[in-house]
């Protein structure tokens, strides 16, 4: 296939092309490690999924998939943080299906209340919980914990807490809440 061809496919200009790919050869190279990573990235977060789809309870749902962030990072660390920089280009370079993949996660883990609350209030949960609940998340969230001397894992529970007792009310659970174990 020729440049001109993907360019044309594609809808884009052929210097636009050149702009970030020398060959052909380059555009397969990089279309076929993004179809290697959306499948890997799929089954670790289906993995994960799967772990979290037993509770019948939200609350715990929530609790175990922010306990699962730690070790899934441990685990997949460096293809995650590669994920995570190649999500954040610009946004025309972003892989189409990091997003959903997250939402999808989060999603899943709200399942039970999704018709408790507004469409409003539901999406906002969502975002509001895929700042913790997301590998990226979660590192931000630990680079400014250590950053202040505290628990990543602890801060996580607390805030986690307070966003479901926002939006679910507040239950006498809250100090039942079991902390997290320490990552490492």
């Amino acid at each position: 296939m020729t440049v001109q061809a993907i360019a044309s496919q594609s809808g884009v200009s052929k210097p636009t092309i050149y702009r970030y790919y020398n060959s052909p050869e380059e555009i397969e190279r990089d279309a076929f490690m993004s179809e290697i990573a959306a499948e890997r990235a799929v089954s670790i977060f289906n993995a994960v999924s799967q772990g979290i789809d037993q509770d019948a309870d939200v609350r715990q749902r929530v609790h175990s998939l922010a306990r699962a962030i730690p070790h899934l990072i441990k685990t997949n660390g460096a293809f995650l943080r590669a994920l995570m920089a190649h999500h954040y280009r610009r946004a025309e370079e972003r892989p189409e299906w990091f997003a959903s993949l997250a939402q999808q996660l989060i999603n899943n883990a709200l399942e039970p209340i999704r018709r408790q609350l507004t469409v409003q209030d539901y999406r906002t949960l969502c975002a509001l919980l895929s700042a913790y609940l997301v590998p990226d998340g979660y590192l931000i969230l630990e680079d400014r914990a250590n950053s202040f001397g505290v628990s990543a894992n602890e801060a996580s529970r607390i805030i986690l807490d307070l966003l479901l007792d926002r939006f679910l009310g507040a239950t006498s659970t809250l100090a039942a809440t079991p902390r997290y174990p320490a990552a490492g």
